[in-house]
């Protein structure tokens, strides 16, 4: 028998989680891996939710109770201050501390030199787990890196596992509450049909798990999709096939797709998969029969519509294909989504505030597009050279998770970096719903999001000071990146909502108002700084006044990982709400409504006062001065 008995398995949660609960994790990997070394030891755990509010605090009752001997913690990148907690608490409590994931991969002997972790396991880690829990030693286990006598040990990496038929499906009855559903019922999970990738991205860490690309058979993927329980709640399951060359063959996956409808798996579930555009155009036949089996979005990366980027990149794609996969996919009724990144270097400010007309040029039915920030992740091609020159402006793990600026690329420092990358989603996001018909209230909305994003990573640990944020937002609204020829039909009568205007204010900057103005038989939206009025249709616009500093506040008291939580969980079980949990909702319930009274008679204000001076020029072009 082997030296460890107990195990548990955690992933380290990130500072900034998702408010989406479609993007927290469902813990697949380490299911994974605890079906694989079960039957090696009396007990494996995952004790951790990936939904936890206080998950260091339940990682630390668990140890107390349960007394683990070996711990193993995954970790990407933005979970690595995590990760180091983790290790800490396990290690206090006497457990034997193992890293593995792509952040220890990348840094073992960093890793190696957090308190209490003991061995680091490099790529895969099925068989190095299982060999050190028969063994109870990391030496001579092909993988495994530690410390010897004060010295660095790096173990050969073993080959890839080829045959991944052989590995036991994933343990998911294993799995803790997540938003009040336990073990199988997860309302999102995720299936891998293969591991590995064919492209050899430089921005990408695929290389230090994934390597070359291998496929499991339909059959398995078929036997897997089968253990899976129909939603608890709603008409469907979302299941996500999170492989980066999902269409790699198409012949396999049209049998794939009659194979689900066969056991007429798309009466439950929706499927969500990512592909390269190549295969996506290659895939075009089969895509109707993908979406009659239940399939409903495909993601691509596209990374930047600049040719010198992608050569720089290495990322093997043909730019003209990308029109035509968007418009494949649309017409099978299925969503197309383009992942976008900004801050490459050698592009302008220029450059990125062009990628609103390159989204929006494949028009709007069933078309998404998702921005994210350049991050040099370590291990990678990009990231080793973002490093050497000088680019990497922060190593707060907390910030790479693909929204936190922490490069510098060319001129731009990477606070207006975190501005540009605000402004070019939320373009994107609000000409979406402008081209869908909706007022500019309703569309300005879609703001919201990356600008709590922004927010949050340019605030976190006081990064940059709030005026320097405020005045860089000001400045993106100034400059809102709405393509200048975009517009749309002007409405034959006028709502209420349609004759609102957005002034937004900062101290210090010149307010800045949004409205859509008639033009020649269409409405389109029109930006002016200063207190000149916008008219349409002869008539001035009424403007609602907006505090940009009380909106920023608001988000750095709000803690999104305590909303996201609750809101979910109200929603898909809310008899698993503890009442423990009550006073911190009520808490930001009373942040949040305080908030809205404050902003309402910032607009209050600003609003008499322009009433008072209505018909006279106010004097230097400024607002009334308030403390909001």
């Amino acid at each position: 028998m082997g030296s460890f008995r107990r195990v548990a398995i955690v992933q380290s949660h990130q500072q900034l989680g998702s408010v989406h609960a479609y993007y927290v994790p469902d813990l697949v990997e380490l299911c994974g891996l605890a079906a694989f070394i079960r039957d090696e030891v009396d007990q494996v755990d995952l004790p951790v939710s990936p939904s936890d509010r206080e998950p260091l605090a339940t990682f630390e009752r668990y140890l107390r109770r349960n007394r683990p001997d070996l711990v193993g913690i995954s970790a990407f990148t933005c979970g690595a201050n995590a990760a180091r907690q983790y290790a800490r608490l396990a290690s206090e409590m006497g457990a034997y501390v193992v890293a593995g994931g792509f952040h220890p991969s990348a840094l073992p002997e960093e890793v190696l030199d957090w308190p209490g972790v003991e061995a680091v396991v490099r790529g895969e880690g099925e068989h190095a787990l299982r060999e050190l829990i028969r063994t109870g030693s990391p030496h001579s286990i092909p993988g495994f890196s530690y410390r010897t006598d004060g010295e660095f040990v790096h173990n050969p990496v073993p080959p890839a596992i080829e045959d991944l038929d052989s590995l036991p499906l994933p343990a998911r009855e294993l799995r803790p509450e997540r938003f009040g559903l336990s073990g199988l019922d997860y309302h999102t999970d995720t299936v891998y049909a293969s591991r590995g990738c064919r492209g050899r991205c430089r921005f990408c860490a695929n290389d230090l798990i994934g390597r070359n690309w291998r496929v499991r058979s339909n059959e398995l993927i078929l036997r897997e999709l089968l253990t899976l329980t129909p939603p608890r709640k709603g008409p469907w399951k979302y299941i996500k096939f999170w492989d980066s060359n999902f269409l790699g063959e198409t012949e396999r996956i049209d049998d794939l797709c009659h194979m689900i409808l066969s056991e007429g798996l798309q009466r439950h579930f929706r499927f969500i998969v990512e592909s390269r555009v190549e295969d996506i155009v290659r895939a075009g036949p089969i895509l109707k029969t993908m979406r009659k089996a239940g399939f409903v979005r495909i993601g691509c990366g596209v990374e930047s519509p600049n040719r010198k980027t992608h050569n720089g990149l290495r990322k093997g794609i043909n730019l003209d294909h990308v029109a035509t996969a968007a418009k494949l996919v649309a017409d099978s009724n299925i969503q197309f989504t383009k992942f976008l990144i900004v801050g490459h270097p050698h592009e302008s400010r220029e450059d990125i505030l062009a990628y609103p007309e390159f989204a929006l040029s494949h028009g709007k039915k069933l078309q998404k597009t998702t921005i994210f920030v350049m991050t040099p992740y370590p291990g990678t091609d990009l990231g080793a050279e973002y490093a050497q020159s000088g680019r990497v402006k922060s190593f707060d793990w907390d910030l790479y998770n693909n929204h936190g600026a922490v490069v510098a690329p060319g001129d731009i420092g990477s606070l207006e970096l975190q501005s540009l990358f605000f402004a070019v989603a939320a373009a994107i996001a609000v000409s979406v719903r402008l081209q869908s018909g909706r007022p500019l209230v309703q569309a300005a909305a879609r703001i919201l999001e990356p600008l709590f994003v922004s927010v949050k990573m340019a605030r976190l640990r006081d990064r940059f000071s709030r005026h320097d944020l405020l005045m860089q937002l000001m400045d993106r609204l100034e400059r809102f990146p709405v393509p200048e020829d975009w517009s749309r039909p002007a409405r034959p009568r006028l709502r209420f909502l349609d004759r609102l205007a957005l002034r937004f204010h900062a101290p210090g900057h010149d307010s800045v108002v949004f409205g859509m103005v008639e033009d020649d038989g269409s409405d389109r939206l029109v930006t002016r700084i200063g207190e000149e009025r916008l008219r349409s249709r002869g008539k001035p616009l009424r403007e609602v006044h907006i505090s940009l500093p009380l909106i920023v506040e608001l988000i750095e008291r709000l803690d999104n990982n305590e909303i996201a939580h609750d809101a979910t969980l109200l929603r898909w079980k809310p008899l698993a709400y503890r009442l423990r949990w009550i006073p911190s909702l009520l808490k930001h319930l009373g942040v949040a409504t305080l908030a809205l009274l404050r902003l309402t008679a910032f607009h209050l204000r600003h609003s008499i006062w322009n009433q008072r001076s209505s018909g006279t020029q106010i004097k230097d072009g400024k607002a009334p001065q308030t403390s909001g």
